[in-house]
């Protein structure tokens, strides 16, 4: 019978001294030279020295695995992990109250399971100094959050208060998801230091996988956690695909180089239409089914520290959402951005679409089944005045 099942990834070795160089690189930032996937590939240390390009800039404080929730859930369970066998004792977390809905019910189920949390306010300053002093073992934000409210967190407060938490051996980790400004509006290889207790993910699967294909990604100056958490991606198996690396690698080798370029686009465009979106709600008055709350505009809680620190741009999307609260209120008001005459050009024209995700050259509108609103991405190849025009129509003509 012809050999027809799939070659085996696993390392094969002829002398003892081979397996055994292998397997000193065992949970180690160096390739696992096939010993066993999990374990890294000489294709995944590409794929993480890729990364580092638009992160921090050396391989092994970066440490990818299978997509963006991987990355949120896979670290905030190895900080509570941790945190908890330092102290001897489970260690509580504290969240924002908004997140992406995906991430509030990571925090739901670890609720259910027994894990202890409180919620603070993430625009709030004040708030964020508050939830260190109470010592959690894991605090978790979204630098911006992907929500209508959209707060900023206050890196350097978060920061500052850490650094001089009253005992170095029972500080928290920190982990922040930077999504939607990326390494674009906040460059965190600035910011950060070795000592700090600090993981940072993103879910690359948007612009720096051009949404192509899953990949979720963790990076921090402090190689302890890093070391830490490559050997806690390979336990609980938040690895990528084999048989995905290599298509991953050549999609980085693409979209690397121009990162930056089409994240600035992405922001100016979303920005515009924030502004078209805020003078379309101001034009209803009253009458308006939808309002408009983006960092970016003056009237946000947290518009002077997102204008004085995310200067190369805040976030990829804005969200338009409903006054009315009854069910099928953001389908209804889908609906009517969507069927207006100047939105369909644009869609017969190739500048906008319905769909899922952001990162793309098309901007894109979304409604959420879950929540009460309507998500609109910005492009980073559109016609930005003619898509701001558009929008502002469709949206102020109620």
């Amino acid at each position: 019978m012809p050999e027809t099942l799939p070659l085996p990834c696993t390392g094969r070795y002829a002398t003892e001294e081979e397996l055994t160089e292998s397997l000193s690189r065992k949970g180690t930032a160096l390739p696992g030279s096939g010993l066993y996937p999990r374990d890294g590939t000489e294709t995944v240390t590409a794929i993480e020295s890729a990364i580092s390009e638009v992160t921090i800039p050396e391989q092994h404080l970066n440490v990818v695995v299978g997509a963006g929730m991987s990355a949120v859930s896979g670290a905030v369970r190895f900080g509570l992990a941790t945190t908890g066998n330092e102290r001897g004792n489970p260690a509580p977390l504290a969240h924002a109250r908004e997140l992406y809905e995906q991430s509030t019910r990571v925090f739901d189920n670890l609720r259910s399971i027994g894990v202890a949390r409180t919620t603070f306010d993430s625009g709030d300053a004040t708030s964020v100094g508050r939830v260190v002093a109470k010592n959690p073992g894991v605090i978790f934000a979204e630098t911006v959050a992907n929500t209508p409210g959209m707060p900023v967190l206050d890196v350097m407060e978060l920061l500052e208060r850490t650094r001089t938490h009253a005992s170095d051996k029972d500080r928290p980790i920190a982990v922040l998801d930077n999504t939607l400004p990326l390494s674009t509006g906040i460059d965190f290889n600035s910011m950060l230091t070795p000592d700090d207790r600090v993981l940072i993910v993103e879910s690359p699967t948007k612009s720096a996988m051009h949404n192509g294909g899953l990949l979720g990604a963790v990076y921090s100056k402090n190689e302890e956690l890093m070391d830490g958490f490559r050997k806690f991606k390979a336990t609980e198996g938040l690895v990528t695909s084999t048989q995905a690396d290599q298509e991953i690698l050549e999609a980085l080798e693409a979209t690397i180089p121009g990162f930056h370029s089409r994240n600035r686009a992405l922001f100016e465009s979303t920005g515009r239409i924030a502004v078209a979106l805020a003078d379309a709600q101001a034009e209803l008055g009253r009458s308006t089914d939808f309002t408009v709350d983006f960092p970016l505009l003056p009237n946000h809680d947290n518009y002077d520290y997102a204008d004085e620190h995310l200067v190369n741009g805040v976030s990829p999307v804005v969200f338009m959402a409903c006054t009315n609260f009854e069910e099928g209120s953001a389908r209804n008001l889908y609906r009517r951005i969507s069927k207006h005459p100047r939105i369909l050009e644009l869609i017969n024209d190739g500048q906008i679409y319905g769909g899922q995700s952001f990162g793309f050259k098309e901007a894109s509108l979304l409604y959420s089944h879950d929540a009460n609103y309507v998500r609109i991405a910005g492009g980073y190849d559109v016609d930005q005045d003619a898509l701001a025009d558009a929008i502002y129509e469709a949206a102020a003509d109620a």
